[in-house]
């Protein structure tokens, strides 16, 4: 069986050119495993006070999340690039056990942190049961 996880990864990006340079170089750079990565990505352009820009990004639910599996670490490796190529990152890892929680921005030089803050949340809440009879008179 194993333990899994969902895993968040983004890259934000100054432009659409900026995006689209970098996530060809990793195809053409990359091992087959990280050319193949990189087609699973997904792109959203953001536009707030802060300015504008496009993160790339994936989500994986109910995964095996072991760097040592090249289909893995083929994507730790273009977070890598992306930071070594000063572009901000994110990585978030919700596991099984409640407190197995990554939430991990890092800022760079090449673009803004902040639409990775705006673009991903990391959202709690406990879903409950409606109330069909409260004990003593009225309830919310």
């Amino acid at each position: 069986m194993g333990y899994r996880s969902d895993v968040l990864l983004g890259i934000a990006f100054p432009s659409t050119d900026a995006m689209i340079a970098f996530a060809s170089a990793q195809r053409v750079t990359g091992d087959e495993y990280t050319a193949e990565a990189i087609k699973r990505y997904g792109v959203t352009h953001m536009s707030a006070e802060w300015g504008e820009g496009v993160v790339l990004w994936t989500y994986f639910e109910s995964v095996k999340w072991y760097t040592d599996y090249p289909e893995i670490k083929a994507h730790e490796l273009i977070l890598e690039a992306a930071r070594e190529a000063e572009y901000s990152t994110i990585f978030t890892e919700i596991g099984e056990e409640y407190a197995d929680v990554k939430y991990e921005v890092e800022h760079r030089d090449k673009s803004d942190g902040g639409m990775l803050y705006d673009c991903f949340n990391l959202v709690r809440e406990i879903d409950r049961p409606k109330i069909s009879k409260p004990l003593f008179g009225e309830t919310e």
